[in-house]
């Protein structure tokens, strides 16, 4: 085990940035990297997230579900055996061959409409009970869960249920070290968190039963308790997946995320400042603005 931490803490530099690229559309793999869906699988916080909010459904038991971005089933194992019917969308071409065998291995294939397309074009011939969708980034900026869950919520019953429901998008300033054409990062190791000296408040919530695509522009106050020279934002989005059952991140979906401002400012303990937020949902963190008004 001491030979195995020291091969990590000697590549600690050079991990900074390994989620980031990680985590990058990448067209060779319609998608992430390969080494992406062992990251998500690997995750027991992540996936027992969803996994609760199944059992407080009690599993789905003889419901109609729609699950978004099924890629190779981590999360659709746990439902699959109750459901009466699924219809599961994944659009990686390189995934189909996959979950087709893995349908019909676990006997699964007769309950199951596996659908390969883009879940923002599905038409489902019917209403469904439950849409899932786990394919978040922070901020939502990256990922398209916003307009995926605006597209889908048509094909929900009266009384259907999205999971997640909620995202709370918080905000903090600091300073960090960047790299050249780096302007955000999400964190692999609490070394490579920033100097943090304001408190945490809120960007935004984002009611995925009601949220729509357009672009959010804020004015945030934010009082610093720390004097100097703040350069970031520091990202952290919190999800209620149902209710009493939430996720806050990890190294393997939402990771807290560093953002570059448009320009240093040097702020004084006690101070409120005016943060200002324009970014759009499904786009890229690089494109999002943030700029302390002076």
């Amino acid at each position: 085990m001491s030979k195995f931490l020291s091969k990590i803490v000697t590549q600690y530099p050079e991990l900074k940035y390994a989620l980031l690229e990680a985590q990058t559309f990448d067209p060779q793999y319609f998608g992430f990297p390969e080494v992406y869906y062992k990251i998500m699988e690997t995750d027991s916080v992540r996936v027992n997230s969803f996994r609760d909010s199944f059992l407080k459904y009690k599993n789905f038991k003889n419901k109609v579900v729609c699950e978004v971005g099924v890629g190779t089933l981590a999360l659709s194992r746990f439902f699959l055996p109750h459901v009466k019917k699924a219809y599961l969308i994944e659009s990686n071409p390189k995934l189909i061959k996959f979950i087709q065998k893995e349908l019909k291995k676990n006997g699964w294939e007769k309950k199951v409409v596996f659908i390969a397309a883009d879940a923002m074009t599905v038409q489902l011939p019917e209403k469904v009970d439950f849409i899932i969708g786990e394919n978040m980034s922070i901020f939502c900026a990256n990922e398209h869960q916003v307009q995926i869950f605006q597209h889908l919520r048509q094909f929900l019953k009266p009384k259907g249920k999205l999971i997640p429901e909620k995202i709370i998008n918080l905000v903090q300033l600091g300073k960090a070290t960047f790299s050249k054409n780096i302007k955000h990062y999400p964190i692999m190791f609490s070394r490579h968190l920033p100097t943090v000296m304001t408190i945490q408040k809120e960007v935004n919530t984002i009611d995925l039963y009601k949220t729509k695509d357009k672009p959010v522009a804020k004015t945030v106050r934010v009082k610093t308790l720390l004097s100097g020279k703040v350069n970031c934002v520091y990202l952290n989005s919190w999800v209620q997946c149902v209710e009493g059952v939430n996720f806050t991140g990890t190294d393997s979906l939402m990771p807290p995320t560093i953002v570059k401002l448009k320009k240093a400012v040097n702020v004084v303990a006690g101070e409120t400042i005016q943060l200002k937020v324009k970014f759009s949902y499904g786009t890229s963190l690089d494109e999002a603005l943030f700029w302390i008004e002076q």
